[in-house]
């Protein structure tokens, strides 16, 4: 499995010829959906059953079918297993604090602890097996691996998460159908009710993120900013493919040289950028920090 730190490589879903699904269809009966509320449960519960974590997006070729095929497995077990899915298109926050950077990626959360699987999509004749194995090492671990108990004690006894927002569900679901500038209206009318909200906030700042990069041609825009180091829009293209890719540190980098003997417009437009990025990477990343007071140091 590759480096998992890092925000998710979202450039490297792009609609595939032919169809792509993901996760979509109806839920297993040892299955959550996963939100940043109800991530702390989540690692809580792996206290007392094994938990698959799956971290998928509805652009992820033969995506569905993978997940179909976790759900029976996991069903078949009657609850020494279960699975829980991220949707990385509507819970960007939640696939970047798991770090991971590609898509789908399978990790494996016990006893608070988690441990990478794989990063790409499984065939059916191998679900099975991987689920025998962990079964084995929760019984090794000393957990209760009886049965439909588990699963369903632990949701009769989590406690209910907050209703999500209505503008926030209407963001999530305009992700989900790709269509990127109604999320973007959406997370704004949210903030005009609510400035101070720091879901809408991410959530915006990620979606344009990936508005800007949607059409971007990585090799190219690099190469352009290679032969043009004073580009202004070459280097900020590269800054955000830089943290599209998981180099959150090379795009704060990148940016932050910029301002280094540069013209007030230019100072403008680098802290803007700067500002949206640290919102994608969050207020928790110890790369914030450090960016934001050298960017006080450059700018004051």
């Amino acid at each position: 499995m590759s480096d998992p730190y890092g925000i998710i490589d979202l450039a490297q879903l792009k609609q595939p010829a032919g169809d792509a699904v993901g996760a979509s269809g109806t839920a297993g009966p040892y299955e959550v959906a996963v939100t940043e509320q109800g991530l702390e449960q989540l690692i809580a519960d792996s206290q007392q059953v094994a938990t698959l974590l799956l971290v998928t997006s509805s652009r992820v070729p033969e995506g569905e079918a993978f997940l179909q095929s976790l759900r029976d497995g996991v069903t078949a077990r009657g609850g020494a297993v279960r699975l829980a899915v991220v949707d990385a298109d509507t819970q960007p926050r939640v696939a970047g604090a798991l770090r991971v950077q590609q898509l789908p990626t399978l990790l494996l959360l016990l006893q608070g602890q988690l441990q990478p699987i794989v990063d790409s999509v499984l065939g059916a004749e191998e679900i099975g097996p991987l689920l025998d194995q962990v079964v084995q090492l929760a019984q090794q671990q000393g957990m209760d691996v009886s049965g439909a108990a588990a699963g369903a004690d632990d949701a009769a006894d989590a406690p209910a998460e907050e209703p999500l927002d209505p503008l926030i569900a209407e963001a999530y679901a305009a992700i989900e159908r790709g269509d990127l500038d109604a999320a973007v209206d959406a997370y704004d009318r949210r903030l005009q009710q609510s400035p101070a909200d720091d879901e809408a906030k991410a959530g915006r700042a990620t979606v344009e993120l990936m508005r800007r990069t949607q059409q971007a041609d990585p090799a190219a825009a690099r190469t352009a900013a290679a032969e043009a180091p004073a580009d202004l829009d070459a280097q900020l293209l590269v800054a955000d493919l830089d943290m599209l890719g998981g180099h959150v540190d090379d795009a704060f980098g990148r940016l932050l040289d910029l301002l280094r003997g540069a013209d007030q417009e230019t100072k403008d437009a680098v802290r803007a950028r700067l500002l949206e990025l640290f919102e994608v990477a969050g207020a928790e990343d110890p790369r914030v920090g450090p960016a934001r007071r050298r960017l006080a140091n450059l700018l004051y």
